[in-house]
């Protein structure tokens, strides 16, 4: 490749002669023969052919005429020419090079000055100039002007230049932008190429740089590689939006980031989420960072000076744009502690600022190349660096991130001039510097400018900052990125521009989560089920609970002949048990989910578990409904009639309540059956693995979900309103003959209680899949489950007791008075007075009665027996009792020293409640004909006689006669 582009070079400088009405040389066809290779590698000088010997072709004299031409061809392109040139020790022509260095730094260009950039500058005209086989007979001379940084300077030295009787093949410098800028748009008129070492403005690789800056090149990496660079690594961890923060009073980092968000988001697919500039002054960088965050930008790419660096870290730290999540991007400033100069002027401690830049990467180029490559002076990186550290001593010198630049620019200089000078000879002409660049025809400067850009675009060598390769006027060089970690920069990877080669070293980087951040908060749906372990616990618990249904269910059928069984109704009782199996299975088929089933079967649970649920809930609770309706009717009968309410009849209103729940159900089912649907749950972030989570969940769904769950609702809410009602009405019923009224009623008050509070919760819970399934499931097992040991506890305890003798009496009489009057209870307006009414006419009657009773005793006796035989009518009672088929028990109420007999009819094993009966204070007297005149105009069966003892009966010389009253 080295040989062709030297024959496009000889082919140009053919024509630029051609022009010049030169005649051809003999050998400008490039057919040489055996004999010219031999006589052009062939020279008098002793001390020449041993310096070729041992650089170029040791042993090849010996080889055929072809052989010799081929090997020369490949072992003579270290020493870049073809022709051997003569020239005499000491006589060199000097070949000038203007440069144009500054004894003022300029704030970007930091190490830039003559002085720190001296060593490098004799180091490589000392390796060019003593090298054998580069510019042989010409001695590379540079010719410095100091242009302070100034524009005006500059330009007064680069005219100075041109108008010296010494030549100038080409201008090397400057490093001030100022400066370049106007001498590179006057070289162009002036038909001189100029390299500058330390340029790196985005301007000169703009699209009228072209134009404006034709013979402008840079050995320093330029706009292209930092860009290549930044996009690659980008590309490296997928990092798709970025965030844009620019200093835009300067066109160096404006400049930059224009081109740069321009190519990433039409070539290279990432979205830049926000771009926001601030000036020099700081003005707008809280509001520019605000707008960041805002825009949730986790990638930022920074373009600033170094200045304002430090008060970008400041506001970010008291933005929170730092940290695991955050990663920044900013220019390599090449100076590892730039930020601890900074801390005095900022609102922020030094301590705030380093955990701010904690974690940011910054790209540089680099100074000098890492591995043991050697280059064309036979020297390594290392070994060259070593010799300028040495020769740069403080305080004179200043170790210049600049210097290698300069020594690679430097030998791009003479090598282009070399692979020029090596083509004319091919011409057959020598360069005479003195000659040919004094022609005033600006044509042939033209060509002379064109055939040494030629000569620069072709070259490629490796250089002690990499491999030299130009491209639109550009080096092709290497980019380091560097991560500020640990309180220090460590290298952690490299682009090499001249091998389009990106390097990551991805041990050195250490990731505060053990991991590269996300570009954003990256979007995850994600289905969300009933945990496997919380539906495996709450199936084992309704396992549990439905064997323990389905004993109850076996001992109530096996013991429901048995008095105290056969007393609480045990068909009644087998649908409590019933419903309440099918609400505990209600609870598995709540956690079933698209997990398990497939989503049409979904559908259909959905379905079975309302129906199940709906049901279970009528049986158990309609059930106790039904047995606490009864309870309330009877002793709710102020006129005493007798009741005789069967099990069909609660069997008969349980059927109503379900028959009212097929009625809706079907009606849903046909109308608008129950379908899966999938929710949209609120967004989450995970802060551990920076992602926001949209979590989804199945749900049974229909158009008129809300019209028929407010039909069940209702419906259901004032059935549990009426057996909330019922079971206070009968709160204070204690009637052994109903032996489970007061556990019904307070199995009532749990299933109304907890329905309530689980119907609440279901609403409040029900995004939350969990923890809804999970209390809804306890509140279920939890009522079904106590509901059950209410009602059939004490009975299994009362079988425990009396299981050896089933047969055993219970008495089926009244057994204690059925109602006890709170004497503090606040009763109904209405009810109050009828009852003082009523009491009222009472004692009216009393006393009347007790004249009466009074005046008959008194005739009937003649006064003469004052105490009168209790006992004798009692059995006279008991007798009479016998032939109307009826039994007599008495009980002694230790409060109110009354006897209450009370008489049931034995053809009857229901209860039909009783009344109150008042003492009095005068003799009573009963006979047989008044029992059946009772019995005939009052309720079958039943006689109430209260007598009244005196405190102290055994002590009392002359009692007063019990009173008898017949209600």
């Amino acid at each position: 490749m080295q040989r062709i582009r030297q024959l496009i070079l000889h082919h140009s400088i053919s024509n630029i002669l051609q022009r010049r009405r030169l005649p051809p040389h003999p050998t400008s066809n490039h057919s040489f023969s055996v004999q010219q290779a031999k006589l052009q590698f062939t020279l008098p000088e002793q001390n020449t052919t041993m310096a070729c010997e041992r650089y170029v072709c040791k042993g090849v004299l010996l080889v055929f005429a072809t052989v010799i031409v081929t090997t020369v061809d490949v072992l003579c392109q270290k020493c870049n020419h073809w022709h051997r040139r003569p020239f005499t020790p000491g006589k060199e022509i000097p070949l000038y090079i203007g440069a144009m260095f500054s004894s003022v730094e300029e704030s970007t260009h930091i190490g830039a000055v003559e002085s720190n950039l001296r060593p490098a500058i004799d180091i490589a005209l000392a390796d060019i100039n003593n090298h054998p086989c580069v510019l042989r007979g010409y001695n590379l001379t540079l010719i410095n002007k100091d242009t302070q940084c100034k524009p005006s300077m500059g330009m007064k030295s680069f005219f100075d230049m041109m108008n010296e009787e010494r030549k100038k093949l080409a201008i090397f410098g400057g490093a001030c932008t100022r400066t370049n800028e106007l001498v590179a748009m006057a070289a162009n008129f002036w038909h001189k190429v100029q390299l500058s070492y330390a340029e790196n403005h985005p301007m000169f690789s703009s699209r009228d740089s072209k134009d404006m800056y034709q013979t402008f090149y840079r050995i320093v990496p330029g706009h292209r590689d930092q860009l290549q660079a930044r996009i690659r690594f980008l590309h490296h961890f997928n990092w798709t939006k970025v965030g844009a923060i620019v200093q835009n009073d300067d066109s160096r980092h404006s400049l930059h980031m224009e081109a740069f968000t321009t190519a990433i988001e039409r070539k290279h697919g990432v979205a830049i989420l926000a771009t926001h500039g601030f000036s020099s002054t700081k003005m707008n960088i809280r509001e520019g960072l605000k707008h960041l965050k805002a825009k949730d930008a986790r990638i930022i790419i920074g373009e600033f000076n170094v200045s304002l660096a430090a008060a970008v870290f400041c506001e970010a730290y008291s933005q929170k744009l730092y940290g695991p999540e955050y990663v920044w991007i900013i220019p390599g400033y090449h100076q590892d502690y730039w930020w601890l100069s900074k801390t005095d002027q900022l609102p922020c401690s030094r301590f705030q600022l380093r955990k701010a830049l904690e974690g940011h990467f910054a790209l540089r180029f680099t100074v000098i190349r890492s591995d043991t490559t050697r280059v064309w002076s036979d020297k390594t990186a290392a070994e060259y660096d070593a010799e300028y550290r040495a020769k740069c001593k403080p305080p004179h010198c200043q170790y210049s991130k600049y210097h290698g630049y300069v020594y690679d620019g430097l030998w791009t200089i003479a090598q282009a001039a070399e692979n020029l000078i090596t083509t004319m000879m091919m011409r057959g002409k020598h360069f005479n510097p003195e000659q040919d660049l004094l022609d005033s025809d600006r044509d042939v400067m033209g060509a002379w400018k064109l055939a040494l850009m030629e000569a620069i675009d072709s070259l490629e060598f490796e250089g002690v900052t990499g491999k030299v390769r130009f491209y639109q006027n550009e080096r092709l060089g290497r980019i380091r990125i560097v991560r500020f970690q640990n309180q220090s920069y460590t290298a952690v990877g490299e682009y090499d521009g001249a091998e389009d080669r990106f390097t990551l070293f991805g041990q050195r980087i250490i990731w505060q989560n053990g991991s590269p951040p996300a570009d954003a908060i990256q979007e995850v749906i994600i289905r969300r089920y009933v945990d496997y372990s919380v539906f495996y616990i709450m199936c084992s618990l309704v396992a549990i609970c439905i064997m323990l249904a389905i004993a109850l269910l076996t001992v109530n059928i096996y013991f429901r002949n048995h008095k105290f069984i056969k007393m609480s109704s045990p068909n009644v009782n087998n649908l409590i048990i019933l419903g309440s199996i099918m609400t505990y299975c209600s609870v598995i088929l709540l956690g079933i989910d698209t997990n398990m089933v497939s989503e049409l079967d979904y559908s259909r649970m959905c379905t079975a578990k309302v129906w199940i649920l709906c049901f279970g809930f009528t049986l158990a609770f309609g059930s106790m409904f039904a047995k606490t309706w009864r309870v309330h009717s009877i002793f709710n009968d102020i006129h005493l009639h007798k009741k005789a309410i069967k099990d069909y009849k609660l069997f008969l209103i349980v059927g109503v309540l379900l028959l009212i729940d097929v009625l809706i159900l079907s009606t849903w089912l046909i109308i608008d059956p129950m379908q899966m649907a999938v929710k949209q749950l609120p967004t989450e972030k995970d802060e551990r693995s920076n992602l926001l989570i949209k979590p989804t969940i199945e749900y049974c769904k229909t158009d008129y979900t809300v019209v028929f769950q407010a039909l069940l609702y209702g419906y259901k809410g004032i059935f549990l309103v009426l057996g909330c009602f019922l079971a206070w009405e009968t709160r204070n019923v204690n009637v052994p003959a109903l032996n489970d009224s007061k556990y019904i009623g307070m199995s009532v008050y749990n299933v109304v209680l907890v329905c309530g509070v689980g119907v609440a919760i279901s609403f409040i819970l029900q995004d939350q899949i969990n923890e809804c399934y999970i209390i809804i499931s306890m509140f279920i097992i939890f009522c079904t489950t106590v509901t059950l040991a209410l009602v059939f506890v004490p009975k299994i305890v009362e079988l425990m007791q009396n299981h050896r003798d089933p047969t055993i009496h219970y008495p089926r009489a009244m057994m204690r008075s059925l109602y006890v009057i709170n004497k503090n209870r606040m009763l109904n307006k209405d009810i109050r007075e009828q009852i003082l009414r009523q009491e009222k006419e009472k004692r009216i009657l009393k006393r009347r009665l007790s004249a009466v009773s009074s005046s008959r005793f008194d005739l009937e006796n003649g006064k003469k027996n004052r105490f009168y035989n209790f006992r004798t009518e009692t059995l006279a009672i008991l007798k009479y009792s016998a032939k109307l088929g009826t039994s007599v028990h008495q009980v002694e109420d230790d409060h109110s020293k009354r006897e209450t007999v009370m008489m049931q009819a034995s053809d009857d094993d229901r209860p039909y409640g009783g009344v109150y009966v008042g003492p009095t204070d005068e003799k009573p007297r009963i006979s047989c004909e008044a029992l059946v005149s009772h019995r005939e105009s009052h309720s079958p069966g039943h006689l109430f006689i209260t007598k009244k003892f005196p405190p102290t009966v055994a002590k009392v010389d002359q009692p007063e006669s019990p009173s008898l009253s017949i209600k």
